[in-house]
């Protein structure tokens, strides 16, 4: 007999990983959006992860009831006694997320697989990297229980791959938890010099995010039409897999004559960084591939408007007002920019923001609902 949802406790294993700040938000997002629930469809939630981690997530929101509970270390397998229980006491959580390593006796595990990248890019691997995922992605499929894919696309793949799969496929989508119900600081554009009216591009610098079809597309407008966009790029600046690939963007930007109008600020505090998304005339995503956006989400949250790489997910996943190109053609892009760029309002926009928040509260509480149907269904099945 299953639990009732009020007594069903879930394990989110927390990470703090500056190199993968999509897996650090997608987790942080998840414990908050249950949060959001009415009380009275609250599961219990445990925080798993290490104690510096779980310690600056409870230190913004710790004082919301659902996190009022002990926590785990993963290292030690040990309860950290924030509320005063014995250390070795054995952990009462019934479902353990997403799974990274986190064995607590007697819990359910649900898998996440993010996407199939080295799939679709395998020029972007090792051959080692590839063998690994397989493997790894392989040994879940193989397993009975429940495992988490971010999209359908994500999904229709798993079952493509691994056609003879005893796991069983769940489509669970995030959403950003971005408040926006004060005034945008002005002080984070001050702080970081900006201009008044830029493009915005939000992803780490690694080779699939395409930084460069944004900047040539931006070079071809310079050049061609004597039309200069600036862009202001956030995210970390570098890539295990590449490691001359933001030392090549930085060339192509010298060579091409556009120091003056591309800013590179790297990785900035999380409320400087909606502070400049939130100022943005637009956000440009130009994404090879993704699993389930976190930019694109960030500008469903804010009603920004956003030129969008027409991919797959992408289309599964886009806002109300967004531009797809084709994320191969700098052209394309650079003459969406031309039609679309003088007529683009600069700075905030609270009547979009507020759009956007209504639209926002529905699909949180969507979400936190059907996560917990799935976190509850594995449980029923008690598969281990």
């Amino acid at each position: 007999m299953s639990k009732p949802l009020r007594q069903l406790t879930i394990g989110i294993e927390l990470i703090d990983d500056p190199a993968w700040m999509g897996g650090t938000l997608y987790l942080r997002n998840l414990a908050i959006c249950l949060a959001r629930l009415p009380e009275s469809e609250q599961p219990q939630v445990r925080l798993l992860g290490a104690p510096d981690v779980v310690s600056r997530f409870l230190a913004e929101w710790g004082h919301l009831q659902i996190f009022n509970s002990t926590v785990v270390d993963t290292k030690l397998g040990r309860f950290l006694g924030r509320i005063g229980l014995p250390a070795k006491a054995e952990a009462p959580v019934d479902v353990v997320y997403p799974g990274f390593g986190t064995q607590i006796p007697r819990a359910v595990t649900i898998r996440w697989i993010p996407d199939f990248q080295h799939r679709y890019l395998p020029h972007l691997f090792s051959s080692t990297e590839i063998a690994a995922r397989d493997k790894s992605i392989g040994a879940i499929a193989e397993q009975p229980g429940v495992v988490i894919l971010s999209s359908e696309v994500a999904a229709e793949d798993f079952c493509r791959f691994y056609p003879g799969h005893r796991a069983t496929p769940r489509v669970w989508h995030f959403c950003s938890q971005l408040d926006t119900t004060k005034p945008a600081s002005h002080r984070s554009l001050e702080q970081y010099n900006l201009p008044e009216k830029y493009l915005y591009l939000p992803n780490q610098c690694w080779v699939h995010k395409n930084h460069i079809t944004v900047l040539k597309a931006l070079a071809r407008l310079r050049r061609e039409y004597g039309m200069i966009v600036p862009l202001v790029c956030t995210g970390a600046q570098s890539d295990h897999r590449n490691e001359i690939h933001f030392a090549s963007l930085i060339k192509f930007i010298e060579d091409s004559e556009m120091t003056d109008q591309v800013y590179l600020l790297g990785l900035i505090d999380r409320n400087d960084q909606v502070n400049v998304l939130r100022h943005a005339t637009a956000v440009v995503q130009p994404s090879l591939f993704e699993g389930w956006s976190t930019v694109v989400e960030d500008v469903r949250a804010t009603g920004r408007p956003i030129f969008l790489s027409d991919i797959s997910v992408h289309r599964e996943q886009a806002p109300n007002t967004c531009f797809f190109f084709s994320p191969e053609s700098d052209e394309q892009l650079a003459l969406m920019l031309l039609d679309r760029w003088s007529d683009m309002q600069s700075g905030t926009d609270p009547l979009a923001e507020e759009i956007a928040r209504v639209e926002l509260k529905t699909r949180i509480l969507e979400s936190a609902r059907v996560f917990c149907d799935i976190a509850q269904n594995a449980r029923t099945n008690q598969i281990y």
